[in-house]
């Protein structure tokens, strides 16, 4: 039986938790001490001005010791305001922004696809005209991996941060990674609480921990879902980057 060490984090592009963007050494050292085999990434910047031009996946897969890496940019070029632009999902090249996994075993196999988007109607500040406000694209990569009990389906995603639309994205997500085969495991930032996330995703295991904000958890928003395997324990590290927790999930291969 193979015992996986499950990491779920929302990196927040980096930003050092008393703020500003961090260099590569910072980046790499904010994981020093963590041991994964396997990562689910979201808020990931490559080659960002923003974030000094880093490939993030790749510091923190290089900090961890994993050699395979996946990424798919859910918003293209210079994501700063103003200035990004969408782009097809998926592992395109250039700059990017968007999803990771990492694993310490081979990807046999990796999709990505895009979920719903949302338009919110907002009233106006201050007697100014209503407007229209739209969520960032949405969207999830999912892999097979090839561990020694067989493939596993794992998926790293990001909901939106519209309740009402996140709740409509997991089943839809869920229905897709059910086509995966062996163990499934979902991780990410799902922007829903435990009881929601149990109550769509009732044939899945939940992983309980508090992870938002990080300085003081008060709810979980980060989530590891899994199937066909045995969530073993649960718990919410604070590193020197994000405004997140990272959860970080031992699961047991049936």
């Amino acid at each position: 039986m193979t015992r996986l060490r499950v990491l779920s984090f929302n990196i927040q592009r980096g930003l050092a938790s008393a703020g500003g963007a961090t260099d590569e050494r910072a980046l790499s050292d904010a994981f020093a001490g963590m041991s994964a085999d396997v990562v689910a990434l979201q808020e990931v910047d490559r080659d960002q001005p923003r974030s000094r031009h880093l490939d993030q996946a790749h510091v923190i897969a290089d900090a961890l010791g994993l050699q395979h890496v996946r990424f798919a940019a859910v918003l293209g070029g210079d994501v700063r305001l103003g200035k990004h632009a969408t782009t097809r999902l998926g592992d395109h090249p250039g700059a990017g922004y968007g999803l990771a996994i990492l694993s310490r075993y081979p990807i046999t196999a990796w999709f990505a696809r895009p979920l719903p988007r949302v338009r919110i109607p907002l009233p106006g500040w201050k007697g100014s005209a209503p407007f229209t406000w739209r969520d960032e694209p949405r969207g999830a990569l999912a892999a097979v991996l090839a561990t020694p009990d067989g493939p596993v389906g794992f998926c790293s995603t990001h909901l939106s941060q519209a309740g009402p639309m996140a709740a409509l994205q997991l089943p839809r997500l869920l229905r897709s990674v059910d086509t995966l085969p062996g163990a499934r495991i979902v991780c990410g930032d799902l922007n829903l609480n435990h009881a929601t996330v149990a109550r769509l995703a009732r044939r899945y295991g939940t992983a309980r921990a508090d992870t938002f904000p990080a300085d003081h958890p008060r709810r979980q928003i980060d989530h590891a879902l899994v199937r066909g395997a045995r969530i073993v324990s649960a718990s919410a590290t604070r590193l020197p980057v994000s405004d997140h927790r990272a959860l970080e999930v031992t699961i047991d291969l049936a």
